[in-house]
């Protein structure tokens, strides 16, 4: 049996072998030599094509673009000529000596139809023939616009076009006629016949399947020879003018028959045209096609008898060979069968002979792939396997050597010497047995699972954080949900308090009794907060927030209050460093972790409170919340209590989960912390042990710098002016409170309960109102819709929408739909006057100014 990888090496063939490799080569070679002279040759064969049709095409090119050159430029010269004649004495003789003086001027050259002389609005006053009606209008014509408009232009060449007189194909050459003082005075116009350049080009003999294009440089074509039925005046796709590739042709797709071309094309100089000779890729390349079928033809019939004789020498030579050949692939192939399967193989002689190993499989165990291999034991002896696992390893071997298991298989750790790290390996074998039903070999393989290991390790804490994350969220939705409905209930109660305290005298039982319950309305309006807070359905304004200003307001309010024995240390070194979010969010996070740590410090103690900047370079898990590499703020509140218990530490996040008897808390504390911290995109890492005190870890991202908030001035609540105020809420105990506030503050209240009648009165009459004040959640049209609908009417309208529950979704539908603020229930009058005095000041037009 193969003891390592040298045993995979093909044996050296015997020699009809090596002789029917040298048989192959040689064929191979001789047929590839014979295939490769004919493929050269038909390549030089091929460029001379090419070259000598380059050279023909381009040679045409350029002796025609000096023929028309030299034509055209005798036009232009008349064409100059008789600009000046007219522009000095001409003008002044009779019109029909002007007529027979172009006609003298033209009949020197014989390629043109006629001359003629137009004033500066675009009449043709005077033409060299009788053809035609005098003082034809042509402004609109490109061979008089153009020298018109464009002052500094050489002559211009025009399209291809019939002349109204005769009918006749023709294509004007054009300058313009100055005065004495430059300014425009007209056009002389030199019309070319288009047949007797035709005729022309049809004498160039370019042979059946050439072609001459004669076209402007913009890809118009003037003329085409040989021209086709319908040929009309058009723009084709044409390579820039004179560009000659360095074969001297190139191939091209014509446009006009769909058909391959060599093309070559040459400038005619001084004038924006281009002379173009093609040849039809059949024409060029046939006669070079024909005669490489015939080399192909050749070199295929040679090629295919030096292959069929070197085939029936091989068979010949394989006759001899597949003997010997069989038995040799027939060991390579279990060599490389157990190389190729990345696993390591073992065969243990159980009765003290020699036993096998594979270079994977002693790699896995850590040996040299040179170590002996011997008895089991001693072999093995080396190899450190994971206590915790010897044991079930040598039961599950035990099992199988006595017959109670049909197969040895197991799982279990090893450490390779010099490694720290334990490699998890998967054995698979069994035992063959005698015929008294002895075990004397045991053979089997064995694989790296540490991969899987990892994977599935990974795989259950994922598992374990998502159903967590899945149990926060239905808590927090299910405390969003009863956060709502009290909203309301308790928006009565703190309402209608408000003003009972107002009007009940100081000193009084009933003041007495009223302040009490507001105080209760307080903690129940802080408790429903918290749950909002919790749930991240509060409404609060996402912007930068100066995070070291709202601690340092934090840490003053506890400082103020500590219990007997408890001192504060602070070290606050964020900056203007900012995260975005709401400060009063914010706050309280630091007022419920600070309070946390008081509570935990009964007997007294320190309470540290750290603030820095930190990065992280790569992504990190935390207790809550896994962070990417970058900028962050970290909030430290350490205190030196009893400590968590280890058991409860992964439930200390839970809502209304408290270690405190009853009245000691509402479990809403540290819950409220998770829930704001995941809001703002931030993690939690928390730190604790028995008996010394508990660290909480609160990192935020870093989004930029603001200053600290500047102190808001006091003063009296402001107050309307009997502005018409729209209230729409579908709790009629709200829409009570809601007018006796309005009222207060001298507004005039305008209410409903629907807000389909509130859109109704508003359609009826939409100048009566001057604020709208409308709840979020109602049964027919939400509060965001009734805004929609009263901005198509009325976009100057200030619209504030009240809500116990709301998350970021609907700040951004508030803005969509016109809103103006956003306040949160229960609302106090604080509130509504200080948001109706910002929207009226806001959209109160400026005073008119006096003399």
């Amino acid at each position: 049996m193969p003891s390592d990888r040298s045993s995979a090496r093909p044996a050296e063939g015997p020699r009809p072998a090596r002789l029917r490799r040298r048989v192959i080569v040689i064929g191979v070679a001789a047929i590839v030599v014979n295939a490769a002279a004919a493929a050269y040759d038909q390549w030089r064969s091929y460029r001379s094509a090419i070259d000598d049709a380059g050279r023909e095409l381009a040679n045409v090119a350029r002796i025609l673009a000096a023929e028309i050159a030299g034509n055209l430029r005798a036009v232009d010269v008349l064409l100059r000529d008789t600009a000046e004649w007219y522009a000095g004495d001409g003008r002044q003789a009779a019109a029909g000596a002007i007529d027979a003086a172009l006609a003298g001027r033209a009949g020197g050259l014989p390629q043109l139809l006629r001359l003629s002389i137009a004033d500066r609005r675009g009449r043709q006053l005077y033409r060299s023939g009788m053809t035609g009606t005098r003082g034809a209008n042509i402004s609109d014509r490109p061979y008089f616009t153009a020298p018109r408009d464009h002052p500094g232009q050489g002559p211009f060449v025009s399209g291809r076009f019939l002349t109204q007189s005769d009918g006749r194909e023709t294509i004007a050459l054009s300058r313009a006629v100055r005065d004495r003082d430059g300014r425009f005075a007209g056009v002389v116009s030199a019309f070319l016949d288009l047949d007797r350049m035709q005729q022309f080009y049809r004498n160039v003999n370019l042979g059946s399947q050439g072609s001459i294009l004669f076209l402007r440089d913009d890809g118009t074509i003037l003329l085409r020879e040989p021209s086709a039925p319908g040929d009309a005046p058009r723009a084709i796709p044409v390579p820039p003018a004179g560009w000659i590739p360095a074969e001297g042709v190139a191939r091209v797709l014509s446009p006009i028959d769909g058909q391959t071309y060599f093309a070559s094309a040459a400038l005619v100089d001084g004038f924006p045209l281009v002379i173009g000779i093609a040849r039809r890729e059949s024409a060029v390349l046939g006669p070079w096609r024909a005669e490489a079928l015939r080399a192909a033809l050749r070199t295929l019939i040679l090629s295919l008898l030096v292959a069929a004789a070197m085939v029936a020498l091989v068979r010949q030579l394989r006759r001899v060979e597949n003997g010997e050949r069989a038995l040799r692939e027939s060991e390579q192939r279990y060599a490389l069968a157990m190389e190729g399967a990345n696993e390591g193989h073992f065969d243990w002689n159980l009765q003290g002979g020699p036993s096998f190993l594979s270079a994977t499989m002693k790699a896995l165990l850590g040996l040299a792939p040179d170590a002996p291999v011997g008895d089991r034991a001693r072999t093995l002896a080396g190899v450190e396997v994971d206590p915790e696992d010897r044991a079930r390893v040598d039961a599950a071997l035990q099992d199988h050597l006595q017959g109670q298991t049909e197969r040895y298989e197991v799982e279990y750790r090893v450490r390779r010497p010099g490694e720290g790290d334990w490699l998890w390996l998967q054995v698979r074998g069994r035992c063959l047995r005698d015929a008294a039903g002895r075990p004397y070999r045991l053979v089997g393989s064995v694989i790296d699972v540490s991969e899987r290991k990892r994977a599935e390790a990974e795989k259950e804490r994922l598992e374990v954080r998502l159903r967590k994350s899945q149990k926060m969220e239905a808590i927090g939705t299910l405390a969003g949900g009863i956060a709502h409905d009290f909203n309301n209930i308790l928006g009565a109660i703190v309402g209608y308090g408000e003003m009972a305290q107002k009007h009940a005298e100081q000193g009084s039982v009933v003041r007495r009794y009223i302040d009490n319950v507001m105080q209760a309305g307080a903690r129940a309006k802080a408790l429903v907060e918290g749950i909002l807070a919790f749930s991240r359905t509060g409404v609060g304004e996402r912007k930068l927030v100066n995070v070291q200003a709202v601690i340092e307001e934090a840490v003053d309010l506890v400082a103020a209050s500590l219990p007997s024995g408890v001192r504060v240390e602070r070290r606050l070194e964020a900056g203007d460093a900012a995260v975005i979010g709401d400060a009063t969010q914010l706050y309280q996070m630091a007022i419920n972790l600070c309070t946390n740590a008081l509570q935990a410090m009964p007997g007294g103690g320190v309470l540290e409170v750290l603030l820095e900047r930190a990065n992280l370079a790569e992504a990190r898990a935390f207790a809550q919340g896994e962070l990417p590499p970058g900028s962050y703020l970290r909030l430290t509140v350490r205190d030196t209590g009893a400590g968590i218990k280890p058991e409860i530490l992964d439930r200390v996040f839970d809502p209304f989960f408290t270690t405190r008897g009853v009245g000691g808390g509402t479990g809403l504390g540290l819950s409220l912390v998770h829930g704001i911290a995941a809001d703002l995109g931030g993690a939690i890492d928390v730190a604790s042990a028995p008996g010394r005190g508990t660290t909480f870890s609160i990192w935020l991202p870093v989004a930029g710098s603001a200053p600290p908030p500047a102190a808001e001035p006091g003063g009296e609540l402001p107050r309307g002016n009997g502005e018409a105020v729209m209230v729409v809420d579908d709790e009629h105990a709200l829409v009570d409170v809601a007018e006796e506030m309005l009222a207060e503050l001298g507004y005039e209240p305008i209410s409903f309960t629907s807000s389909t009648a509130a859109l109704e009165a508003f359609a009826a009459d939409p100048g009566r109102f001057d604020l709208v004040l409308t709840d979020e959640m109602m049964p027919e049209l939400s509060g965001t819709g009734l805004a929609a609908e009263i901005r198509r009417v009325r976009p100057d309208l200030p619209i504030v929408i009240m809500t116990g529950y709301s998350d970021s979704r609907l700040a951004a539908l508030a803005r969509s739909a016109g809103v103006s603020e956003v306040l949160r229930k229960p609302l106090k009058t604080l509130d509504i006057a200080l948001s109706f005095a910002r929207m009226l000041q806001r959209h109160r037009p400026p005073p008119a100014a006096t003399a």
